[in-house]
């Protein structure tokens, strides 16, 4: 089991002030995506993990490197412990969000200025 790239995929990459860089699916249920943002220091890793979904804030240089840590640690736990609905277990989404400071920010879910436009 590998992790596929899907980047090419996406008609448009851009969304707001960011733009996809790299996506990656596996096993078509778990996806990593890094998005460089207006703001050049800073990037984002989108990680959604079974009922885990949240973005990992970066600086620029240690971005690639993160993408790849956060990929190694999911795979990790996925191949030990399989997949089901409530995947992963709440011991892995405390670590993971203690040590990678996931969040998950307002606009993640809707674009609040366009609904405020309406």
């Amino acid at each position: 089991m590998n992790w596929i790239d899907k980047t090419d995929d996406f008609e448009t990459r851009d969304w707001k002030d960011k733009h996809l860089i790299k996506c990656e699916i596996l096993d078509n249920k778990i996806e990593v995506n890094l998005y460089s943002c207006a703001d050049i220091k800073n990037y984002e890793i989108y990680v959604s993990y079974g009922i885990m979904y949240g973005i990992v804030y970066v600086h620029k240089d240690k971005a690639e490197a993160l993408r790849d840590e956060i990929k190694d640690v999911i795979y990790n736990d996925y191949i030990v412990n399989g997949y089901s609905d409530d995947m992963p277990s709440d011991d892995f989404i405390n670590s993971f969000g203690e040590k990678y400071n996931i969040c998950i920010p307002s606009d993640i879910f809707f674009d609040e200025e366009e609904f405020m436009k309406k």
